[in-house]
């Protein structure tokens, strides 16, 4: 099991509610208010993202979500195409240093293959957290252009 600390991209808040956002004083944690993950997914290469709106979101349909948008955001992270379905990915930790919010990630690997044995999968997890309007280092609002597609992990 290994740890992985990411760094990023600056992400603001938009729309009415735009910069009335609580900021967590430095060193404290965010809670992760909800956890989705998967291990199949159209996600054609590794990404990070935070999304703050619907429209964003339908860029991204991997799970159903119900997200306030008001008052909360979203992470997405994503290992994109894998050769083994055994592996996943979860962000464990978020917390405030200066002026960014920083992530901890997980990747776990399982013990024993599945059933049908190792196959090609494309491991994500989505958390929603508070709002904030402190940039999420090593996440983009920006979704790439063409980040779905079929592949050998897409089901």
């Amino acid at each position: 099991m290994g740890l992985v600390i990411l760094a990023g991209i600056g992400c603001h808040g938009s729309g009415p509610t735009a910069g009335v956002f609580d900021v967590p004083v430095d060193g404290a944690e965010l809670p992760i208010i909800w956890e989705k993950t998967g291990i199949y997914s159209r996600i054609n290469r590794p990404i990070r993202l935070v999304i703050h709106d619907e429209a964003a979101l339908a860029q991204v349909p991997i799970a159903e979500v119900q997200v306030d948008f008001r008052t909360h955001m979203l992470l997405i992270a994503g290992m994109g195409p894998v050769l083994r379905d055994d592996v996943g990915i979860r962000i464990t930790r978020l917390w405030r240093e200066g002026t960014r919010i920083r992530v901890q990630e997980q990747h776990v690997y399982s013990e024993a293959a599945g059933p049908e044995g190792i196959q090609p999968a494309s491991p994500w997890t989505i958390i929603a957290v508070p709002r904030s309007s402190l940039n999420v280092e090593g996440y983009s609002a920006r979704v790439p252009k063409g980040l779905l597609s079929d592949h050998p992990g897409s089901r």
